[in-house]
């Protein structure tokens, strides 16, 4: 794709999308929203300077600088990426981009879009979701303690969150011998180099006894637009303390194994060679066994951990584990299996039923825009994705309708009736746009006032029809300004329209249609607003 600066200008210069070109990392054209992302006064303030490689940490210099040397060796779309960059002013701004090569006078350059990330985990989410659990839960960076629940504060030895948090710092309760692993660890998982994982740690209280714990560390976006970990923990002093109790006690194991297995607050069981259950717990009935009314013992169903055992046993290993597992109750469960000297087999469960609740909404917080209940880009994009794969497997051909809108004057809205008024519109417009469509049509906040509709296998002409009813239907949204009711505040659009997938003899990628309803969308801005502009891709005139 052939570009001129002044055809770009055109095309780029008003957009509120960042856009830049450049060749080796030296930019030879930006537009004003990618240059005040960057912390920039304006087009004229970053060109001054125009080496990229000041805002791209240095840490990242030798793959920017690798991938932008391949990318102008190559030609067409290379996808879309989320990075970050830092600012004049030294703050990191989380961006989505993608990059694409174009011819740029006589030569090859990349042609940069990037918009702002805006949905980083905040403590009040945490909180919110995870502040009652009875699973401990600290978020934390650099071995510094930003967020802890009661449960995570009270494991810890401390009385209370206000407690532990009089002393943030979290390498206190790691063993010496242990502190550069853990701290390598850590430093890998917020640089993205690995995933965090389920392990057990021995932590050293402040009154020097012993806590064991089963974590799981996941790397979030802190509310301050940086990464952090995300750390939850069970206690499992209790089933370590069994383990060592066991050892001591083998001489008299029948007893010590009976008696020590139903005070373990984790579900535990003992099976004898023939994999039958000899010794368990409440917590392991609970999972695996029946309800019982006339005080019988339970019978056990028990049948998903025969395969998992007799594999152990044919490969000579002494444990296993099985992750996730569906348990008769119908609950999920992590499961750890040990062989014992007599051929036998111990068996530990942990219900993660409710954590995995967690996670869920976690991951719901990630795709949602919080104010509108919308999906975000990311939500977006999945979905988009899911869809795409459904209408494959089902073998149809991938066809959608998308509509784009941006509030007209919104800003007035705000400068005259402040912002939470501002705020219950942008409710209403989304509430609308959910009540007027069907339920496998996407709804999704780009940012700011702007919004995008996606509807799967829709045609131009449905596209068209759908676009003026919605506009219509924010025409008549009324929204009070005050607690009377008396005075009301109301809106318009301006909407871009297009069709994209496998039609028109061209695939029609969701970037490519998403630009080409942008377009649309300021030719309705510029034309008068409160309107809706149709446009297929690679067509100039609007329908």
């Amino acid at each position: 794709m052939r570009f001129e600066p002044t055809e770009i200008a055109r095309l780029y210069g008003r957009s509120r999308v960042g856009v830049v070109v450049h060749k080796d990392l030296e930019a030879v054209y930006v537009n004003d929203a990618y240059a005040k992302m960057l912390g920039r006064r304006d087009v004229s303030d970053f060109m001054s300077d125009p080496d990229m490689r000041q805002y791209i940490p240095p840490s990242f210099h030798h793959e920017a600088d690798k991938l932008s040397n391949s990318f102008q060796k190559s030609s067409g779309f290379h996808g879309w990426k989320k990075v970050y960059n830092i600012r004049t002013d030294g703050t990191p701004v989380w961006m989505e981009i993608s990059d694409e090569t174009v011819e740029w006078e006589g030569g090859n350059a990349v042609l940069t879009t990037a918009q702002m990330i805006d949905n980083g985990t905040t403590a009040m989410q945490v909180d919110h979701m995870l502040g009652r659990s009875f699973i401990g839960v600290m978020v934390h960076r650099n071995m510094t303690a930003l967020y802890v629940n009661e449960s995570f504060a009270r494991l810890m030895g401390a009385k209370d969150v206000s407690a532990f948090m009089e002393n943030p710092n979290i390498l206190r309760f790691i063993p010496d011998e242990n502190r550069p692993r853990a701290i390598r660890h850590v430093a890998a998982i917020l640089s993205g180099e690995r995933r965090g994982d389920r392990h057990r740690v021995r932590d050293i209280l402040d009154d020097g006894s012993s806590v064991w714990r089963d974590l799981t560390d996941e790397r979030i976006l802190w509310y301050d637009g940086k990464p952090a970990i995300l750390t939850t923990a069970h206690d499992v002093r209790d089933e370590v303390e069994m383990h060592q109790q066991l050892v001591r006690a083998k001489a008299s194991l029948e007893q010590a194994v009976t008696e020590v297995i139903r005070m373990v607050p984790s579900a535990v069981a003992m099976l004898d060679a023939k994999l039958e259950v000899i010794h368990f717990n409440h917590e392991f009935s609970r999972l695996f066994g029946g309800e019982t009314t006339d005080g019988s013992e339970p019978v056990f169903d028990i049948s998903a951990l025969h395969e998992c055992c007799a594999e152990m046993m044919r490969n000579g290993h002494g444990h296993a584990n099985i992750d996730e597992m569906q348990t008769p109750s119908g609950r999920l469960a992590d499961i750890r299996m040990n062989m014992m000297d007599d051929g036998g087999v111990m068996v530990s469960a942990t219900d993660i039923t409710d954590h995995k609740h967690k996670e869920q909404m976690l991951d719901t917080l990630a795709s949602t825009d919080a104010l509108t209940r919308a999906l975000n880009r990311r939500g977006f994009e999945s979905a988009v994705s899911r869809l795409r794969e459904i209408r494959h497997l089902k073998d149809k051909s991938w066809l959608f309708g998308l509509i784009v809108l941006d509030l007209d004057y919104f800003k007035d809205v705000n400068d005259t009736h402040g912002h939470a008024v501002g705020d219950r519109v942008l409710e209403r417009v989304a509430d609308t746009l959910r009540q007027a469509l069907r339920d496998d049509d996407l709804v999704v906040r780009l940012g700011g006032e702007e919004f995008a509709v996606l509807l799967p296998s829709a045609t131009a002409a449905v596209t068209k029809r759908i676009g003026e009813r919605l506009s219509n239907m924010i025409r008549e949204i009324r929204v009070p300004i005050d607690k009377s009711g008396t005075e009301y505040v109301n809106v318009t659009a301006s909407f871009g329209a297009t069709v994209g997938g496998e039609g028109r003899q061209k695939f029609i990628e969701l970037s490519e249609a998403m630009k080409v309803a942008d377009e649309a969308m300021y030719a309705a801005k510029d034309a008068g607003r409160d309107q809706l502009v149709f446009r297929f891709a690679g067509q100039e005139q609007d329908s």
